[in-house]
């Protein structure tokens, strides 16, 4: 069984090797990606406050 800490790792770097760049460099995420990225900023705000 693998652990923890080497899922974690392995899944940053998965998410750092994806690239939402189309060729003209522009950022083009998908839409799972895009809803991802709204909630992600949206508990980091709740956790700020």
């Amino acid at each position: 069984m693998k652990k923890r800490n080497k899922q974690r790792a392995n899944r940053k770097t998965k998410e750092e090797m994806l690239n939402h760049k189309d060729m003209c460099g522009i950022s083009d995420p998908t839409p799972y990606e895009a809803v991802k990225d709204i909630i992600k900023e949206f508990k980091r705000k709740q956790c700020q406050v």
